[in-house]
């Protein structure tokens, strides 16, 4: 096997902020939201639930990682999915919760 590169500091500490933006069942479920279509912050209050000040919290951590996009559209703003590859990233860890449980009592999670 080849000898990897070690990725230095600032590498290291980009990984951890787009590990971190996963770090929050809100941001997670913003996501999951976003899956199926833009949304506006009142829509995901709604369906997520939560002030809008929070929603707009999440929704900026997840902007930073390039997740999701803004869009201004009139005096309306709506969030979209910016990069596909987050919902790989999901079924990742959700595989591996699945596996875990399957051994365990056979429930499935999936985002």
């Amino acid at each position: 096997m080849a000898d990897e590169q070690k990725m230095d500091r600032e590498g290291l500490e980009r990984v951890a902020r787009v590990f971190q933006a996963f770090s929050d069942a809100t941001r997670l479920a913003i996501l999951q939201e976003l899956k199926s279509g833009p949304c506006g912050v009142g829509t995901l209050v709604e369906r997520v639930g939560g002030s809008q000040g929070n929603i707009s919290k999440q929704l900026q951590v997840l902007a930073e990682t390039g997740f999701i996009r803004r869009e201004k559209k009139g005096n309306q703003v709506f969030y979209s999915i910016d990069d596909p590859r987050v919902f790989e990233m999901c079924n990742v860890v959700c595989s591996k919760l699945t596996s875990e449980a399957q051994e365990k009592a056979g429930f499935v999670f999936e985002i």
